[in-house]
């Protein structure tokens, strides 16, 4: 992937999933931290670096938490299945342990590598290298929402990518939303992203754009095909 889409990954997706240092249940009850980063089983969550939060009642803040500790935190969440209607919010105060922003950010990037990886074995994204960036990042985030092997679920969508076809893809990106209203905004910016793409091919040869910079959250038109537009210095 582009550095910019790595660098700005973290930022377009807390919107739509939030940041949360501590665990707490999703819509489905499983455990999860961080920006929608599943640790359900709790092996997951026992292999991340959680320390024990600054508030009361809490005798050494900042210091590592042990695998028991974890798995103690984990089963009382997950004892409680009303939590995952509650939201995030309902955990806060009754979890201990949390992580750090640089811990968080690792984890991103983790997951971020290898669902690039296991996307780029795909026949019909292994040119994904090559793709402007608004369409790696548009790639990216169905694969945080769905999983890695979600877009193969798409036959249109991954036929559209395979061809370059970036209005295709914008057309037959949107993920299922029924009963997860969570999705919509997701949808709305994939196919900003998707759409995007489709311009900055069509502007490239004309020398208007480069694809390794992205332009989201603007919505690009051909009208700006006929001036160069800069890229935005974050997501915003």
């Amino acid at each position: 992937m582009f550095p910019s889409v790595q660098s700005g990954f973290r930022a377009f997706n807390t919107k739509f999933e939030g940041c949360i240092p501590f665990m707490y249940l999703d819509i489905k009850g499983l455990v999860t931290v961080a920006v929608g980063n599943l640790v359900d089983p709790v092996e997951l969550a026992q292999a991340l670096s959680f320390r024990f939060k600054d508030k009361p009642g809490i005798d050494a803040p900042g210091s590592p938490a042990t695998p028991d500790q974890i798995a103690a935190e984990w089963q009382t969440l997950k004892n409680n299945p009303n939590l995952a209607r509650e939201g995030f919010k309902a955990c806060e105060p009754i979890t201990e342990l949390e992580l750090s922003d640089d811990s968080i950010d690792s984890l991103i990037l983790d997951r971020l590598t290898r669902n690039e990886s296991f996307l780029k074995r795909q026949q019909w994204f292994q040119d994904f290298d090559t793709w402007p960036a608004d369409a790696q990042l548009g790639l990216l985030s169905m694969a945080w929402a769905m999983g890695p092997a979600g877009p193969e679920g798409f036959p249109k969508f991954r036929a559209a990518c395979q061809n370059l076809d970036f209005n295709g893809a914008a057309a037959e990106c949107k993920m299922h939303e029924a009963g997860n209203p969570g999705l919509v905004p997701r949808n709305q910016a994939n196919f900003t992203l998707f759409s995007n793409a489709a311009v900055v091919l069509a502007g490239e040869a004309q020398g208007r754009f480069q694809r390794s910079n992205f332009f989201y959250p603007r919505a690009l038109t051909k009208a700006d095909i006929r001036q160069a537009i800069p890229p935005p210095g974050s997501m915003g």
